[in-house]
């Protein structure tokens, strides 16, 4: 089961998991301290109006919440917050990232098709999944290695945890 938060991202509400709540909230503190002090209000309203458009148009009637996927697709299209500059000043105590907030490569519960390595490696890079098919398919076709890769991953990644957050489950607490 996840938990998700109601907010509002540039006038617009969302239903946010968690894990996702707390990934956006650490990147919009990130571009913040890396803003010289002029305008920061208006500039992070910006960002937020264009971190909900990226939402709108991927949100429909299939997928209605806002994960940590979602999230990493509207960073790769806004920027990391390291392309804002160097931090003029520090993150709260309580913004600072942790150790929790490493990302593990696992193979995906519910997204597999045969042993879900695929599946989690679309999660964890934050590509769409069906490209990184037609990618595996293509090595194994082209590069000869691909399947023998795709073994050794199935052998070698471990399942997702039942608990995580990278299911594509969701559902309200």
């Amino acid at each position: 089961m996840k938990k998700t938060v109601n907010v509002n991202i540039g006038g617009a509400p969302f239903v946010v998991d968690e894990d996702a709540y707390g990934m956006l909230k650490r990147y919009l503190s990130e571009i913040e301290i890396r803003l010289d002090g002029v305008d920061d209000k208006e500039t992070m309203q910006d960002i937020e109006t264009r971190i909900a458009d990226i939402f709108n148009g991927t949100i429909s009637a299939r997928v209605q919440v806002v994960d940590t996927q979602l999230v990493h697709r509207a960073i790769a299209i806004i920027g990391s917050a390291r392309e804002f500059g160097e931090p003029k000043r520090s993150l709260p105590e309580n913004e600072a990232p942790s150790r929790n907030d490493v990302r593990r490569l696992y193979r995906s519960r519910s997204e597999r098709i045969v042993g879900g390595v695929c599946g989690g490696v679309a999660e964890y890079t934050g590509l769409d999944l069906t490209l990184v098919r037609v990618l595996m398919v293509l090595f194994t076709l082209f590069g000869g290695s691909g399947l023998l890769v795709y073994i050794v991953m199935w052998i070698i990644v471990p399942n997702e945890p039942r608990d995580s957050g990278m299911s594509n489950e969701r559902r309200r607490k």
